[in-house]
């Protein structure tokens, strides 16, 4: 899996395995996690790290990868990931920037049970309301 940059118009793709995918439209300039094969039939561009020589930015070979096999205490990341774009109103993006936050499941739902305001987590109005009814039983 590799991040690759979508520099045409928007396009519509499958995400997913065929008994469990979904379908989202990557616009001009977005970034999206696919294989190496899917990525490159589209025709997205490999998405690269930038380095610095100088005072001169510069790409470097670098491929920018989402690390899912993060070796961290409880649930994988990718089984956290699909466990909250199941909870309804969050989306795939909303739950890769839950997940760059609070990598361990764990830790958001402590997050969640130790506050009593329902807005204490860094998100929008509406993902706390609904991470809140999803966790704080």
């Amino acid at each position: 899996m590799a991040l690759f940059i979508n520099n045409g118009g928007p396009v519509k793709i499958r995400i997913g395995k065929a008994n469990n995918c979904y379908w989202a439209t990557i616009k001009t300039g977005e970034i999206v996690e696919l294989s190496m094969e899917k990525g490159l039939a589209y025709g997205f561009s490999i998405k690269t790290t930038e380095g610095q020589i100088g005072n001169k930015v510069v790409e470097t070979k670098q491929i920018d990868t989402v690390n899912d096999t993060v070796k961290t205490p409880g649930i994988p990341v990718k089984d956290f990931l699909k466990e909250l774009c199941s909870i309804k109103g969050i989306g795939r993006k909303t739950a890769e920037d839950i997940i760059k936050i609070f990598p361990v499941r764990e830790e958001l739902i402590k997050k969640i049970r130790a506050s009593t305001d329902t807005n204490a987590l860094p998100f929008r109005e509406n993902t706390c309301d609904v991470l809140w009814e999803a966790y704080n039983e």
